[in-house]
């Protein structure tokens, strides 16, 4: 009983794993555009359902409303902070937000003030 019950919470949590990322918002977009997973609540809040990374997966793209503002980190973001072109990974800098919500490719972003580059797939 005790390994079924085991078996049935690990593959919960890889399913749950293997599920498209949130949509990170800004806490004025409201609680039912806190995550975005369906199409139709993509629609709902203007964004692109699309495949954005290099899984079979569609996510919602969507534009920011902050795009520019300066920022420290990305939960300062409805999208991500994203350091100064030519910025040297692991100085400090004063980034700006990001234009949407795609998070794939090579980017340098800011965390803690820090420019760090993240690739990803």
């Amino acid at each position: 009983m005790i390994k079924r019950l085991a078996l049935l919470l690990f593959a919960a949590a890889a399913l749950t794993a293997c599920a498209a990322p949130a949509e990170r918002l800004s806490a004025n977009a409201g609680p039912d555009a806190a995550t975005v997973t369906h199409e139709a609540d993509c629609d709902r809040v203007g964004g692109e359902w699309r495949q954005l990374g290099r899984a079979p997966v569609k996510q919602c793209l969507r534009r920011t409303t902050d795009a520019g503002k300066a920022c420290s980190q990305s939960e300062q973001c409805e999208g991500h902070c994203l350091a100064p072109e030519g910025s040297v990974d692991g100085t400090t800098v004063t980034g700006q937000c990001s234009v949407d919500t795609n998070p794939f490719g090579c980017q340098q972003r800011v965390r803690d003030g820090m420019a760090s580059t993240i690739c990803v797939d």
